[in-house]
């Protein structure tokens, strides 16, 4: 166990009853039955204790950029980490706190002619979030330029552990099945780059993103995982789905590992059509996708899910 630097913290506040839809890349999701924004260890420390008081569950909200949360919301409390987003650096290191913008992380260390995350240019995550699910892209994994994670246990100590002990592997870290809070992440990556050809090269891979997916429209990200030895948006297309429409929800004609809200779409909706999407291709491939986002709170299963085809 370690310890983080306290600030004297004023009292959190929480709200009830907040919707959650505007916090999420998907603009679905019903409120969230409690809500608070810790600007401080101290303060995440309160929520953990305002939640375990009142026996509530508890979801940490980054920049719900890689989230489905259900249409009837999340009965407990909701933690958004936008109050807790700085970045500080020394020399070739930055400790990131978990509400820090994975692309500020990006701009931040190209600019200081620092190599190792510049092809993560353009991911709207968080660093909590994307230390949670080793986010990654173009051949680079967070994994591959962190240090070492603060997280913070139910009992209200601090633990840091190292990268190796952080078991990162293909979009999964030890967090994902640990009741733990990720506070900070701290980041080591290779000097003496030229800050104008990083530069470069992130903006390049900003520009490929804005060609291939459809950010036009609200999403999460890649849909599926990459199965391994192929791709999922490729299966997705042989089997005939790019395109295809399930009420207001929709596989994007531009890249087909992208499911999108066409207007006015639920959270149900998203979970339907991304089931059919996996029977589908199962039928055609043998292969099962699964889902790569977070989906949150209660949704009802697909009849055709328990179907054999």
């Amino acid at each position: 166990m370690v310890s983080l630097p306290l600030m004297q913290s004023p009292v959190l506040e929480f709200s009830e009853n907040v919707p959650l839809a505007p916090f999420v890349s998907f603009r679905v999701g019903g409120p969230a039955r409690w809500f608070c924004a810790p600007g401080s260890p101290e303060q995440f420390a309160q929520a953990q204790t305002f939640a375990r008081d009142r026996n509530l569950p508890c979801f940490l909200l980054g920049n719900g950029s890689n989230l489905v949360i259900s249409d009837r919301g999340f009965p407990g409390l909701v933690i958004h980490t936008a109050n807790y987003g700085s970045i500080r650096w020394e020399a070739a290191r930055a400790v990131a706190q978990c509400g820090a913008l994975l692309w500020d992380a990006v701009d931040q260390s190209v600019s200081r002619g620092l190599a190792g995350m510049e092809n993560l240019a353009g991911i709207p995550g968080t660093l909590g979030g994307g230390t949670w699910i080793n986010a990654g892209a173009f051949d680079q994994e967070l994994k591959d330029v962190i240090l070492e994670v603060y997280s913070l246990r139910n009992d209200g100590s601090v633990v840091r552990r190292s990268n190796s002990e952080c078991e990162f592997s293909y979009r999964k870290s030890i967090f994902c099945g640990l009741d733990e809070w990720i506070l900070e992440t701290t980041l080591e990556l290779k000097a003496g780059g030229d800050a104008i050809a990083l530069t470069a090269q992130s903006a390049d891979i900003v520009r490929r993103r804005q060609d291939r997916q459809p950010l036009h429209l609200p999403n999460a990200g890649s849909m599926f995982k990459r199965p391994p030895g192929n791709y999922a948006g490729a299966l997705i297309e042989a089997a005939g789905l790019k395109g295809f429409r399930m009420g207001n929800v929709g596989i994007s004609d531009k890249h087909a590992n992208f499911t999108v809200n066409l207007g006015g779409a639920t959270a149900q909706e998203i979970w339907d059509l991304t089931s059919e999407v996996i029977l589908r291709v199962r039928a055609h491939s043998g292969i099962t996708l699964e889902r790569e986002p977070i989906f949150v709170g209660e949704f009802l299963p697909w009849p055709r899910e328990k179907l054999e085809i």
